[in-house]
């Protein structure tokens, strides 16, 4: 009999927690189609607000605390981002440690690295980028390179449009360039970042409300489970069967509500809504600008070859698999659908792929790019960077150095580290008339002791006494920190006398007098006479010249 009562209560808990599920639905309801099982399995999909919670939230916005707590979230976050911009403008200064009130700025700047010291490069960035702005847009930008291998755009309320050098260096043209750009310039011109503070602060009241009204009708569930409960057990087992009917109905019915209300506690993430819709805008502006929109597709593609090769590369959301798939489906649906029509036209009068200054201009930055990539140990990009650079310009002995070193590094193969040699040797090749790079001529001396070959004797002493004396060049006369290893070398090359002091005084061979003008006292205090000095200079003129070596 007792089992018959607990079978009958749990089936009455389970007909009542059935429409309850409608009744305390928080956020709406999530769509069960084809193509949406990740949301019924409980993924990452962000659930739709029904047209009732849309009008709660709208009721809500013109409530005064609400529309104080988004004015100071805003202000919080605006304050946020010129501290950021700070931060990375000022890196490697010196100065912004001391400045900057904002740890989590600092932070952040420090994740995302300071700016890319090539003004030719950081001219050509703010300049496709400016031509790229809406004839309309009330805004003001500024599209700058910041040096970091990982590939991430930020786009910050000051106006600031950030893109790392990692992100371009994967970039094959001007028109996937002018896609992100543009891409960006929507966050900025849709207000992505007001309204995802607005809508975060909207949904959390909005949750905070509904939490209140689920409680009142969680209690009565539970007291409409217990009597339902006990009723059923008093007509089926007398009055101790009521008396556990009315504790199971009350305690099922807490449970079936503390369930269904958990469920539907997941706010929207914005963070997708907003990309798709940057994506949309990116695309229109490119295209409206000739820019040859169906080269986007194929930065995705390198992005997705370069993720599966050091899924490192995609740390951050523009790199994350899964995203990378979302959105090119979602931008073929756009050039296959909403878009065909405008980009059929524009093909009929010509689209602009790049330009003769993208590919000039990606030598230097791929070879940047690639040494910072070697720094973080990020071996593939690196290698791939480099072989870049030497590609577009063959004749650079910064990129050939370095490509020496990524692969002396990483290679396993006597074919690699060939492969290494040669490429310090046309360092040294297309260094010889600068001589501005002492390391290569360390990196040959090393694979000739390697070799252990006696008859190479007198070119490791060369390669490394070059090396030595280069350096002083090009540190103030300073020895390489590494000298007693150096001198280690020598020895093991048979040379154990030769020794290089620290030097005083630097050659300056090739530089011009310098004209010292020395001024009589009164002539400072006395404006009439400093004027007569203008028109006649002194006479008394001490010339110093360098002294030479």
């Amino acid at each position: 009999m007792k089992t018959l009562v607990r079978c009958l209560v749990i089936l009455l808990m389970l007909l009542l927690g059935l429409p309850a599920y409608g009744q305390f639905g928080l956020l709406g309801k999530v769509k069960k189609d084809k193509g949406n099982e990740a949301a019924v399995a409980g993924e990452e999909q962000p659930p739709e607000l029904s047209d009732k919670d849309k009008a709660k939230m709208e009721e809500l916005a013109q409530r005064p605390e609400i529309k104080e707590m988004i004015e100071r979230e805003w202000e919080d976050a605006k304050r946020e981002d010129m501290e950021m911009a700070y931060a990375i403008n000022t890196r490697g200064r010196g100065t912004y440690l001391a400045r900057s009130a904002d740890e989590e700025a600092s932070k952040q700047a420090v994740k995302f690295g300071g700016l890319y010291d090539n003004p030719i490069l950081q001219d050509y960035i703010n300049a496709l980028g400016q031509s790229l702005v809406p004839k309309d847009s009330p805004n003001l930008y500024a599209f700058k390179l910041v040096l970091n291998p990982v590939p991430r755009a930020e786009s910050l309320t000051t106006g600031t449009i950030y893109i790392s050098t990692g992100l371009v260096s994967m970039l094959d043209n001007e028109a996937q360039l002018a896609y992100v750009l543009g891409h960006e310039i929507g966050h900025q011109e849709k207000m992505h970042r007001f309204q995802a503070i607005r809508n975060s602060v909207l949904e959390r009241a909005l949750i905070a409300e509904k939490e209140r009204e689920a409680a009142k009708k969680k209690m009565l569930l539970s007291m409409a489970g217990a009597a339902a409960g006990g009723v059923v057990g008093g007509a089926v087992g007398g009055a101790s069967s009521a008396m556990e009917g009315a504790m199971l109905g009350g305690m099922g019915a807490f449970a079936v509500s503390q369930i269904v209300i958990r469920q539907r506690l997941r706010p929207t993430d914005w963070s997708v809504v907003n990309e798709n819709e940057a994506d949309d805008f990116g695309l229109k502006l490119a295209l409206e600008h000739n820019f040859d929109v169906r080269e986007v597709p194929k930065a995705y593609a390198r992005l997705d070859t370069l993720v599966s090769k050091d899924d490192r590369i995609g740390l951050g959301f523009i790199g994350s698999k899964a995203r990378i798939k979302e959105r090119v489906a979602h931008i073929n649906d756009l050039l296959g659908g909403a878009m065909k029509a405008q980009l059929e036209a524009k093909m009929k009068s010509g689209l602009t792929g790049s330009s003769s200054d993208f590919s000039l201009l990606m030598a230097a930055l791929k070879r940047d790019n690639g040494i910072a990539a070697l720094d973080y140990d990020l071996f593939p990009m690196a290698r791939e960077n480099l072989e870049d650079a030497v590609s577009i310009r063959s004749n650079d002995p910064r990129s050939y150095y370095y490509l020496g070193k990524v692969t002396a590094l990483t290679g396993r193969t006597p074919e690699e580290k060939q492969q290494a040699l040669s490429h310090f040797l046309k360092a040294i090749q297309y260094d010889a008339e600068r001589g501005s790079y002492p390391e290569p001529h360390l990196q040959y001396a090393l694979s000739l002791i390697r070799q252990n070959n006696p008859a190479q004797r007198d070119k490791i002493l060369e390669e490394l006494k070059t090396y030595v004396t280069l350096y002083q060049r090009e540190n103030g006369g300073q020895v390489p920190t590494n000298m007693p290893i150096i001198y280690d070398y020598l020895l093991l090359a048979g040379e154990s006398s030769w020794f290089v002091p620290p030097v005083a005084n630097v050659s300056t061979k090739n530089v011009e007098a310098i004209q010292v003008v020395t001024l009589a006292p009164s002539a400072v205090s006395n404006n009439s006479e400093s004027n007569n000095e203008q028109n006649n200079p002194p006479k008394n003129v001490n010339k110093t010249r360098s002294r030479k070596q």
